[in-house]
Formats: C-alpha cells, sequence, structure tokens
C-alpha cells in the first residue's frame, strides 16, 4: 500500500490508492459489531419529558447571573 502526506492548512492528511481504501473500509465494517439501540429507562423518559417543559420557561441572561453573584 503506497502512501503519500501531504500537509494542508496547517493539518496533515494521507493519501491512499482508492482500491486499498475501500478495503480498509470493508475491514473496519467486519471488526466492529452493530449497535443495538438502547432503550430509555424511565429516568431517561422522565428526564426527557422535564426539559421539554422547561424548554419555554424564561430565562435569565448569564450576563446578569455573573453582575448578581459579583463575578
Amino acid at each position: 500500500m503506497a502512501v503519500q502526506t501531504v500537509k494542508l492548512a496547517g493539518k496533515k492528511f494521507v493519501i491512499v490508492a482508492e482500491k486499498d481504501y475501500r478495503n480498509l473500509k470493508a475491514q473496519a465494517a467486519q471488526a466492529r459489531p452493530a449497535r443495538k439501540p438502547k432503550r430509555l429507562t424511565a429516568q431517561n423518559r422522565g428526564d426527557i419529558a422535564e426539559s421539554r417543559r422547561r424548554r419555554n420557561e424564561p430565562s435569565i441572561p448569564l450576563e446578569i447571573v455573573r453582575k448578581r453573584l459579583g463575578l
């Protein structure tokens, strides 16, 4: 596998042949087991519901809080 490195905008990039890239991508997909979606617990469902209810409550800007605390 021939690899070429290039530096663009201060970041280092690697250039690989397309065939090698596809092989690496396939190997990574096989090595990683499929993740099952996690079920929400009762606590998580309650937290989500509370955050939705509180979303429309008026809030105090951070600047005012800092002034009140003397920061």
